[in-house]
């Protein structure tokens, strides 16, 4: 696709664009609930080198099979001695950073929606373009604590805050426009293997302990009260303890025993154990792309988020995991780099299990 520039106020993405047809080189990068942005290289001395400024925006399709191009509004220009122009541009959604709500707290919810509903209200000055979709609705979830104790972007109350959206109900964002979808899964496992002799390029296996725990103490502190739990602990094989310290204030409606602090520490630590934390990173080569795999396009495609098993046979090592990033050539409309990764995921063995296998199968 050639993408196009609009001036700074569009929003239908409608009326007439200037074809940006000398662009050349355009990238869109897309990180899993993350950074969303487009980088395009434009000649000097081309027919629109001198209409590309701050503010205006860049329709462009984003990845690979997207249903619509997507804007970016550009925010920042330089001009290179080797007589392109670069041009960054971020996606529509990042002008949620700049729409602030107004400091709330005390709200409950079970869904999604309702916390966007009630967040929107306490909105401060600009108007608001965004909408909001999600089939996160499950009415037996637990009731969660939210709202800001200061002015806050709308943004970060999506996503980049403890007590956000994704924090509470987790799931995966997808923007469209200037709709925000919040999905309890974006992509899909459609069986698609990437695997050593294959097209794995690059494979990084890290273990880490970092949030490795093996008991915990919990507290609940007001301006008026202060109670402290037991410190609670379960079997562990590692050499030494491992405490951590949680604040549980937003989990009580009113102040809780010594008890109540125990039993919930206790059911908290059950359910996150010590299992350390595992992350798989492979770059590899999307088959769909090449001549010889084009008749198994539907077989070996992959978008961001979804689910692929990775299998390394150096390590003995067969994984599940998602795609966490794409960068995708506008212009050539295929991606020029994928990233598959496990972020936050942990394995079911011990540390010593773990490096036992990897010792074993070297």
């Amino acid at each position: 696709m050639i993408p196009k520039l609009y001036g700074a106020s569009e929003t239908t993405f409608t009326s007439a664009a200037e074809p940006l047809v000398d662009c050349v080189r355009c990238e869109v990068t897309e990180e899993r609930n993350g950074e969303f942005i487009l980088e395009l290289e434009y000649p000097q001395d081309g027919i629109h080198a001198m209409e590309l400024d701050i503010d205006k925006i860049i329709l462009a399709m984003p990845y690979d099979n997207a249903t619509a191009a997507e804007p970016f509004r550009i925010n920042n220009v330089t001009a290179m001695l080797d007589g392109h122009i670069v041009v960054n541009a971020e996606h529509i959604s990042y002008q949620l950073n700049h729409i602030i709500i107004g400091a709330n707290s005390g709200h409950q919810t079970r869904y999604p929606a309702t916390m966007w509903d009630t967040l929107v209200g306490y909105k401060l000055g600009s108007s608001n373009p965004f909408t909001f979709a999600t089939d996160i609705s499950d009415s037996s979830a637990t009731v969660k604590p939210y709202g800001c104790e200061i002015p806050t972007p709308l943004r970060t109350l999506l996503g980049g805050m403890e007590g956000s959206m994704l924090d509470l109900f987790g799931g995966e964002l997808q923007w469209n426009k200037y709709t925000v979808n919040l999905w309890r899964n974006r992509g899909a496992d459609n069986g698609v293997v990437i695997a050593y002799g294959k097209n794995i390029v690059g494979f990084d296996y890290v273990i880490d302990m970092e949030s490795v725990y093996t008991g915990l103490v919990a507290y609940y502190k007001t301006e008026n009260d202060y109670v402290q739990s037991d410190q609670q602990t379960i079997a562990t094989t590692l050499s030494f303890s491992r405490i951590a310290v949680i604040d549980a204030t937003n989990e009580f409606d009113a102040v809780p025993t010594v008890s109540d602090l125990n039993t919930w520490a206790a059911s908290y630590l059950a359910a996150n154990h010590i299992n350390p934390k595992m992350s798989v990173t492979v770059d590899f080569v999307p088959l769909w792309q090449t001549e010889e795999y084009k008749d198994f396009y539907a077989l070996e495609h992959v978008s961001l988020c979804d689910t692929v098993k990775v299998i390394y046979t150096p390590l003995n090592l067969v994984v599940t995991a998602k795609v966490v990033k794409t960068v995708y050539d506008v212009l050539s409309e295929k991606y020029t780099e994928i990233v598959i990764g496990t972020p936050g995921a942990s394995l079911d063995d011990t540390i010593a299990e773990i490096i036992k296998e990897v010792k074993i199968t070297k």
